[in-house]
């Protein structure tokens, strides 16, 4: 049997120098840093959009000629029309949540009045200080006082509906004073509880899938640059046709055309303008008239409105506004005078 000090052990592989293995590195996707600052994927969903639809009519122009296989103009149609599509879905829920929170309130209103004329029924009975017996009639808190919460007062209906179907002695028909007129305007309120919850479900499902088709357009957005930078020279002339900077010769973007001013009330000013090509930013400036001399600076904004506060009513004031890029700042918008409010 051999043991450990025997050759039988010590020759052969294991003292023999073994073969090295060297590991390549992995190889990553590099990514063109210089597209990346020359045309930055827009936060804002407006901008975004603009940007796409210019993305498009670019494919329709050189996707074949330029090799463009990932990214094309249906896909990015697709994703625009799919964004367009949840955004009116999302208005529209927004709309039916607000007609309902309108017939909720209308009911509670309604359902307070049934209220008022219980309150003066049992003042008749009880008196006006709370007691025992008020608290039988499922008056809440120790007071007589009508609840100043919308559930409170839903509440306290359901007790008086069930205090009176319980004693109808206590009943008025002449003050209007019943259980039925109770469970009236309980159902009411019940019912316009429940459309207006089941509506803000709705709202919330319609706000998921428009952050979803918003995500699905950015990804398509800065797949299209990326695949544009992988495809075509940084100095290629034809970004421009997508809309996008020239990565090599980035300039400023083209001067927006328009402004639109409106006061609002409350010394506040809601400015709005159209998409400019090549925008990432727009800086905007105000100059009140007998205080500023020259355009100040009234901030900077990533979309194509913004509204502006801390105005005097009476003040007239003159608005403009530059869009902005990596490669500089376009020429001033036209200007836009309104009278704060």
């Amino acid at each position: 049997m051999p043991n450990w000090d025997e050759g039988t052990w010590d020759s052969g592989s294991w003292d023999e120098p073994t073969t090295t293995i060297t590991f390549l590195p992995q190889s990553k996707r590099r990514t063109n840093r210089r597209i990346m600052a020359a045309n930055p994927t827009p936060d804002d969903d407006d901008v975004l959009k603009a940007l796409a639809e210019d993305l498009a009519d670019g494919c329709d122009l050189h996707e074949v000629a330029i090799g463009i296989k990932q990214n094309t103009e249906a896909v990015i149609r697709a994703a625009i029309t799919q964004f367009d599509a949840m955004k009116l879905a999302r208005g529209q829920a927004e709309q039916v949540v607000e007609q309902k929170v309108g017939l909720h309130q209308s009911a509670d209103a309604s359902g307070t009045t049934v209220l008022k004329n219980c309150r003066l029924r049992l003042v008749k009975l009880f008196g006006g200080q709370f007691n025992n017996q008020w608290l039988t009639a499922g008056w809440p808190n120790n007071t007589t006082a009508i609840p100043t919460t919308q559930d409170g007062r839903f509440s306290l209906l359901g007790g008086l509906k069930t205090y009176f179907t319980a004693t109808p002695a206590s009943e008025s028909v002449d003050m209007e004073a019943t259980a039925a007129i109770c469970n009236t305007a309980h159902a009411a309120i019940s019912n316009a509880r429940t459309e207006m919850n089941t509506a803000e479900t709705a709202l919330g499902a319609a706000k998921e899938n428009e952050k979803s088709a918003v995500r699905t357009l950015r990804k398509r957005v800065r797949g299209l640059i990326d695949e544009l930078g992988t495809i075509i020279a940084d100095d290629d002339p034809r970004y421009g046709d997508f809309g996008l900077n020239i990565p090599a010769q980035p300039v400023a973007p083209e001067p927006i055309a328009s402004l639109s001013a409106t006061a609002t009330g409350g010394g506040k000013v809601h400015l709005v303008w159209p998409y400019s090509t090549r925008l990432t930013g727009t800086r905007l400036q105000k100059k009140v008239i007998g205080v500023d001399t020259e355009f100040v600076s009234a901030g900077t904004a990533d979309g194509l409105e913004k509204t502006l506060v801390g105005f005097t009513a009476g003040q007239s004031v003159v608005f403009r506004v530059i869009a902005y890029n990596d490669g500089g700042d376009a020429a001033p918008s036209p200007e836009a005078t309104v009278v704060v409010t």
